[in-house]
């Protein structure tokens, strides 16, 4: 047997050793190729990327590498708007394309399957319908006139339309591309709100025609709202007309300053929410809490409550904290454009020697809170009513105190104050601190028991830690 597998081999020697060298040639052919093809990639990419006409600007690659399989590796690629603004730099990535629309230079929106961007700069803008500004919308022709600028040429009817079909409505191109970032910068634009997030992560499965799913981790962010950190994990139809988002959101350690409660107020806040509906309109609910929230003269503890979104407008419910060794229960809303906001809060057994900061005043108030602002932290309005059961001011007890105030930038007022002792009662129309100095209406003394009226009235003077 081995004696005829040796013959054979002998009787077509030359042969396999002809086969021997066709094959090496072949895999030095298809390396040499390979090579020259990854060397030519990066004026092969430039070239298609200037003719081009699904994206606004100009993209160019410094250093780009190739494989027969449609990988290929890249260095300092930038995207820049017409303009010369960024849209996209890159220091290295990769991504992956369809061998065959490569061969047969037939490029289109489904040619590149994957794209992973590291440490990368990406600046997005969306309008008004949530399309990406990066890729270029229908446009309505110009009509020639015998008066048209030189330099600025009018497209046609047939080119203008050519460009509108591309974008993420039903008649556009369609997109299916894995998406993997790994510690980029975000910049992301909507109507008047600014984010910037930083050591960006997410892993993304796109597809414009579908079912589209994404899971994205976040380091501080600010613009609109500062924070220190976000995720965002779920899915986006685009099967429907408008696209619609079901995402799991959670913003952590979000500034309240940023968003205009308060000139210094930085007591973090977390919300956790569900997100969902079209994303032109998107509806939320979900949980927000922080440790403390210290706003004018009144630091809350522990509060957590319920929040809903929708069309940039967030209401506030059930929400309960600590405040003055009390409770408070609050509801509110607040205006992401506008940044106005309202509160209004039913505070039960505050303690007045934490309130005041002086042991000598004890009792437990009840009061009725709102708190309002137009959008200039400088004109928080806090206003209300008081009324307390019975207490003591150093020896001296008392059955009851009640009253309204008002809070405004170093402006407090007291009015229809009312003091109750067994034996008189203590009234005045109105008293103020502003900016430390006291004011004070006539206090009239009425005896209990004799309804005589005795008048009290105080020189204004500066505020004292004894007063």
């Amino acid at each position: 047997m081995f004696s005829s597998v040796k013959s054979f081999f002998a009787k077509y020697k030359k042969v396999f050793y002809v086969l021997g060298i066709l094959i090496l040639s072949a895999i030095l052919i298809l390396f040499i190729l390979a090579q020259l093809a990854s060397h030519a990639a990066a004026s092969i990419f430039n070239r298609e990327m200037a003719k081009q006409k699904m994206l606004r600007g100009t993209i160019t690659v410094e250093t780009i590498r190739a494989t027969i399989n449609g990988d290929v590796f890249f260095e300092k690629l930038l995207w820049l708007e017409p303009g010369g603004d960024v849209i996209l730099s890159v220091p290295e990535g990769f991504f992956h394309v369809r061998p065959w629309d490569v061969i047969t230079k037939n490029f289109k929106s489904t040619t590149i399957q994957k794209l992973e961007l590291k440490d990368a700069l990406i600046t997005v803008r969306f309008d008004e319908e949530m399309r990406l500004d990066f890729l270029k919308q229908k446009r309505r022709p110009k009509k020639r006139s015998g008066n048209v600028k030189k330099g600025k040429a009018v497209k046609s009817p047939d080119v203008a339309n050519s460009i509108g079909k591309i974008n993420f409505n039903r008649g556009g191109r369609r997109l299916r591309v894995g998406i993997v970032l790994k510690n980029c910068r975000l910049e992301a634009r909507y109507r008047k709100r600014h984010y910037i997030m930083n050591n960006v992560n997410m892993d993304m499965n796109l597809f414009t025609a579908g079912m589209s799913r994404i899971n994205m981790s976040t380091g501080k962010f600010g613009g609109t709202m500062y924070g220190g950190g976000l995720s965002i994990s779920g899915t986006i139809d685009f099967k429907k007309k408008t696209p619609e988002a079901d995402l799991d959101v959670c913003l952590r350690d979000v500034d309240p300053s940023s968003l205009g409660f308060g000139m210094n107020i930085h007591d973090l806040m977390t919300v956790v929410a569900k997100i969902e509906g079209p994303v032109t309109g998107p509806r939320g609910r979900g949980t927000v809490k922080l440790k403390e929230l210290n706003l004018p003269a009144l630091p809350f503890k522990n509060v957590i409550g319920d929040v809903n979104y929708s069309n940039a407008f967030f209401r506030f419910s059930d929400v309960h904290a600590n405040v003055f060794g009390g409770s408070l229960i609050a509801r509110g809303d607040y205006n992401m454009d506008t940044r106005q906001y309202n509160i209004y809060g039913v505070g039960k057994q505050l303690d007045t020697k934490r309130a005041l900061k002086d042991l000598r005043f004890s009792c437990r108030v009840d009061m009725e809170l709102t708190v309002r602002c137009d959008g200039n932290p400088r004109n928080i309005l806090v206003y209300g009513n008081f009324k307390s059961g019975k207490g003591h001011y150093s020896f001296i007890p008392f059955d009851s105190l009640e009253g309204r105030f008002t809070n405004r930038f170093k402006e407090l007022h007291i009015y229809d104050a009312k003091i109750i002792t067994s034996a008189v009662t203590i009234t005045t129309d109105a008293f103020s601190i502003v900016r430390g100095k006291l004011t004070m209406k006539p206090v009239l003394i009425t005896d209990n028991d004799t309804g005589k009226v005795l008048t009290y009235k105080r020189k204004s003077k500066k505020k004292t830690k004894k007063d």
